[in-house]
């Protein structure tokens, strides 16, 4: 039987960061493929403001796992990291990937470093407009900044307050810990301390940015997940 994997985006994505490249790449190999859309989310590109909870992303998450016939592999990028983690206080998958994930300490220490390098960001927050903040700096997500940033959609503020709580939690599921060494949101330090906290697999992908699904050698971060998945 193939393997699943669900792909969980995150903050002002949808599923279309993962249909770029990521699923092909997974389907060729065989594995079936599943992309959630967060509440919300489902526009590419939408301005609409919205207001779910972080409690609302994570079920919507128990939801895609239940309506699946066996446990699957989840990928949780950024917020969907945090998301995964907080899936995994009730719910099972067969191994769990965090991918430039929110440390299980939260979002202060990342939030006040992105405040601090780009304080252009102020304004945005003040008006609760995180999309805005992200347009304005693609670079803390992308690479590539020219293509990807028309598809980022509103975010939920009530949703990114949720992210500052930390959690404590053991995961005791076969865990991989991915980030990227020009990650302008997290810092290898934090993907660091998130391995650690977990006692969970490390890897760095050198040169790679926050959005690793959609950097141009999104084949280096795909193969280690993949090879990770096969020695698991």
């Amino acid at each position: 039987m193939k393997e699943t994997i669900v792909f969980v985006h995150g903050m002002c994505h949808g599923a279309w960061c993962w249909e770029e490249y990521f699923i092909p790449y997974f389907k060729k190999l065989g594995y079936d493929c599943i992309a959630v859309n967060l509440p919300g989310h489902e526009t590419p590109g939408s301005t609409q403001r919205i207001s779910y909870s972080l409690n609302e992303y994570v079920q919507a998450l128990h939801q895609a796992v239940a309506k699946l016939d066996q446990p699957p592999i989840i990928i949780g990028h950024s917020m969907g990291g945090m998301i995964l983690q907080r899936f995994l206080q009730k719910g099972s998958c067969k191994k769990a990937i965090l991918m430039s994930s929110v440390p299980p300490a939260g979002v202060l220490r990342a939030s006040l470093r992105a405040l601090f390098h780009y304080p252009g960001l102020i304004p945005h927050l003040l008006q609760l407009n995180l999309l805005g903040g992200f347009k304005k700096y693609p670079q803390l997500m992308f690479n590539e900044t020219s293509r990807f940033a028309s598809f980022m959609c509103a975010e939920s503020f009530i949703a990114y307050l949720a992210l500052f709580l930390p959690i404590f939690h053991p995961i005791s599921k076969p865990l991989l810990v991915l980030g990227g060494s020009k990650d302008g949101l997290i810092s290898v330090n934090e993907f660091q301390q998130t391995a650690k906290h977990y006692q969970a697999k490390l890897e760095i992908i050198e040169g790679g940015s926050h959005d690793l699904m959609l950097d141009e050698d999104y084949t280096k971060t795909a193969d280690v997940i993949h090879q990770w998945i096969n020695k698991q």
